[in-house]
């Protein structure tokens, strides 16, 4: 089995789970892992991982990610989606674009976000959303995050903004949305949430095309001979190969024999540290 990437445009209605199904499918086995969870209804880039390439998902998974998504003011529910069982509405909760657009500025740089009730986060070792849907409490700490951008982009109704973002790992859309409308004084949820892009990956480029690492991690590649492959590959380090100046000490690079993507290693004092094969 190649060790590779692909991927995905996952579309609305099913689980990030669900959408790998064709690719163990089509290569005939269940080691495929992916970056990016999307929540059922959302659409959009999944990175799905082949053989070794999962070992990569982390450094794909820390990289920022760009969302687009339509703010529905008026209305609350418990999933802070449009679909949820309504907990409030808001017959007076009609804003104009200059308002939105003068709210979303206050939203950029670093902010502390509470999670939606209804997500995979684990409180003693069950889903936040299990414990809700069996009525009990829940309760979630705010956490970090860091908005790059946040652009409105269209108003479609008088109550609903198509918004683009562009922002941190661990970065909850619909908690925004929600957070968006409390600063505007009314209520609000996430609709048609779709994720365009991971890094500088976009979703654009889905297809049932095999992907080399090196053609999503834009790390540096450090070319070695086999002899320094074969202790590479044994897991002891290496000087680094033939001269070459690499990465800053602790940076990761691909460790490359004969063309071919062997490994991944760090750079430490001058000696490429392996982490782990990609290769066999």
């Amino acid at each position: 089995m190649s060790s590779a990437f692909i991927l995905i445009d996952k579309p609305a209605g099913i689980t990030s789970f669900r959408a790998l199904g064709a690719v163990k499918r089509q290569f005939g086995t269940r080691r495929v892992g992916h970056a990016g969870t999307l929540d059922m209804a959302a659409s959009g880039l999944v990175v799905a991982a082949l053989g070794k390439c999962t070992r990569l998902l982390p450094y794909i998974e820390a990289q920022e990610k760009v969302y687009s998504f339509n703010l529905h003011l008026g209305i609350s529910t418990d999933t802070l989606e449009p679909t949820g069982n309504i907990l409030k509405k808001d017959d007076n909760s009609v804003r104009t674009a200059k308002e939105v657009d003068a709210v979303l500025r206050t939203f950029t740089g670093e902010i502390e976000q509470v999670p939606p009730t209804f997500s995979a986060i684990k409180i003693n070792g069950k889903r936040a959303s299990d414990l809700a849907l069996k009525g009990r409490d829940v309760d979630l700490s705010s956490r970090k995050i860091f908005i790059h951008e946040l652009l409105l982009n269209e108003t479609a109704q008088p109550k609903t903004f198509r918004i683009l973002c562009k922002c941190s790992k661990g970065t909850y859309i619909r908690s925004l949305a929600r957070d968006i409308a409390e600063k505007l004084g009314t209520c609000g949820v996430a609709g048609c949430i779709r994720r365009l892009a991971i890094g500088g990956i976009s979703v654009e480029r889905a297809s049932d095309r095999l992907i080399l690492p090196q053609e999503l991690l834009n790390w540096e590649i450090a070319d070695i001979k086999e002899e320094e492959a074969r202790r590479i590959l044994c897991g002891m380090p290496v000087v680094e190969a033939c001269g070459q100046r690499l990465a800053v000490s602790g940076n990761p690079v691909f460790v490359s024999c004969n063309g071919q993507i062997i490994a991944a290693a760090e750079v430490q004092n001058g000696y490429l540290v392996p982490k782990f094969q990609l290769s066999g």
